[in-house]
């Protein structure tokens, strides 16, 4: 599969990791002369399971940093270094601590729809075809992973690699789909493709461009098909219609080209969803860096702990491009057949690129 060069950690990162080691320095060493003081007899702490680090070329420089500072002070530091091989997105188990925003979610939501409706997106015919090239990420596809003997990996299929996709823009022609076996730009060339038959209309989610352009590009009404209401009903204020609403919004940005005020609509309703809040320094399966939306509990992939991890919606800081969508764990593990730990990386689709091209094959 696709392997991308690792980054090295973000502007201020190692800052925060040598403070982090040597508030833990300090702390241990204060509590060490108490105890020697009151004469007491040295008591070896329970054993703790160390966390599983998934970014070894984000926390290496930084940790070799620290480690020289803790040589001095006579002090030894371990870290367990087994886990998922390094993967763009991925990320260590400090990450959940540090990275919630102050940022206001509807404020950050309305800036990023107010950029989306000056875009401009020429008109665009029945017989061509909406581009879009993907980088999915999937912790139980990760050739790095490894799970203790006795423990059982399930092996349903999930998305990953780099894949680009040709799909109707009026679902009544035969698309394409294109997967890179190495990874494109890999430089192996090697890649499988499959025809994408011709879609029929579905009442739930838009499967093809002419359906996103039904959808409503005012906010209430973008509102109300969010939360499937009908005319004159409320929302019930529920949590689980609040998770699918914002799976819907997610569903949309991952899947679809949208048009400029559909988009824009789109974040304005988005911005009434309870219970969002901000991260920073999120980050996509391709790698790169930018702010997120996040709910608790949602995530656009299967799993069995959706209480323990959090969905985030990750925007360019600079340009406010929908950059991808990544679930993030919340919890630690629970057992020693877990070996995702509170920051890692369950799942991740960045979209690389989207646009309008006249035939399969041929890019934007």
């Amino acid at each position: 599969m696709s392997t991308i060069p690792e980054k090295d950690l973000p502007p201020g990162r190692h800052r925060v990791l040598r403070e982090h080691l040597m508030s833990e320095i300090t702390n241990e060493m204060s509590e060490a002369n108490e105890a020697n003081e009151a004469n007491e007899a040295h008591v070896t702490p329970p054993p703790v399971r160390p966390p599983l680090w998934r970014r070894p070329a984000f926390v290496a420089p930084a940790v070799a940093g620290a480690l020289s500072v803790a040589v001095v002070l006579g002090v030894t530091m371990t870290r367990d270094a087994t886990g998922p091989s390094a993967r763009p997105g991925t990320t260590s188990s400090d990450r959940a601590h540090d990275t919630m925003s102050r940022q206001s979610p509807a404020e950050l939501l309305e800036r990023i729809a107010r950029t989306a409706e000056k875009e401009r997106l020429s008109r665009v015919r029945d017989n061509q075809f909406v581009y879009s090239e993907v980088e999915n990420y999937y912790w139980k596809m990760d050739p790095g992973v490894g799970l203790p003997d006795g423990c059982v990996m399930t092996q349903e299929g999930h998305p990953y690699g780099v894949k680009q996709f040709w799909e109707s823009v009026d679902g009544q022609s035969e698309g394409l789909r294109r997967e890179h076996a190495g990874g494109k730009g890999s430089g192996d060339g090697e890649y499988t493709e499959n025809t994408i038959v011709r879609q029929l209309p579905d009442k739930t989610m838009p499967e093809y461009f002419r359906q996103v352009e039904e959808l409503p590009t005012d906010p209430e009404g973008m509102y109300r098909w969010l939360y499937g209401l009908e005319p004159g009903e409320r929302a019930s204020g529920k949590r689980a219609a609040d998770v699918g609403a914002y799976e819907k919004v997610a569903t949309l940005l991952t899947g679809q080209l949208l048009p400029p005020k559909t988009a824009a609509a789109l974040y304005r309703a988005a911005a009434r969803i309870p219970g969002l809040f901000v991260v920073d320094d999120a980050r996509d399966a391709a790698g790169r860096q930018g702010v997120a939306v996040a709910m608790k509990g949602a995530s656009l992939s299967w799993t069995p702990d959706r209480v323990g991890a959090r969905s985030e919606l990750i925007f360019d800081e600079k340009t406010d491009k929908f950059l991808g969508e990544s679930t993030v764990r919340i919890t630690g593990p629970k057992n020693e057949c877990d070996v995702l730990d509170k920051g890692d990386l369950v799942e991740s689709v960045a979209v690389v690129d989207r646009g309008i091209v006249d035939e399969t094959g041929r890019l934007p």
